[in-house]
């Protein structure tokens, strides 16, 4: 009885071994997942920030202004993709239940709203300054008296 039971034990510590090193492994993945995730967030981010400010620094004539923002606007839009491959990480992260990422702050939901965001904001630049050389060109006022008026 008592070889019985040690042979049992015996068993059941090299199935719990085989059952903690499969937990470790799909916890490395999990870590690699996280990693990926955020190195793809995190840059997305930076990017978002650094285009956002380059939009509003607007200099030069409203044409020049005008024709900045549309090349923005355009590299916003292409940049979708980005946002696309973030949000299909995302989905994996879900997939294996990981909630948590101590790589990054930003979500998938944060940075589609920032990009969304961006997006909208080179629309309504484009109208805005669209406007202004419309009236600039109508009322023949100088573009300094519509920036004070700006």
């Amino acid at each position: 009885a008592l070889e019985d039971t040690w042979r049992n034990l015996q068993k059941i510590i090299s199935e719990r071994d085989a059952e903690l090193l499969k937990e470790a492994q799909r916890q490395e993945d999990n870590d690699r997942l996280r990693k990926e995730f955020a190195r793809h967030a995190n840059a997305f981010h930076q990017w978002l920030t650094e285009t956002r400010a380059s939009m509003m620094e607007g200099s030069g004539t409203l044409e020049q202004q005008l024709e900045a923002t549309k090349r923005k606007a355009s590299e916003v839009r292409a940049r979708r993709q980005d946002l696309k491959k973030i949000e299909d990480l995302g989905a994996i992260l879900e997939e294996h239940l990981i909630l948590d990422n101590r790589y990054t702050e930003h979500s998938t939901v944060g940075l589609a709203q920032q990009w969304d965001q961006l997006d909208q904001l080179g629309m309504r630049m484009q109208h805005n300054l669209e406007q202004q050389i419309q009236a600039r060109n109508q009322s023949g006022v100088s573009e300094d008296a519509l920036k004070e008026f700006s």
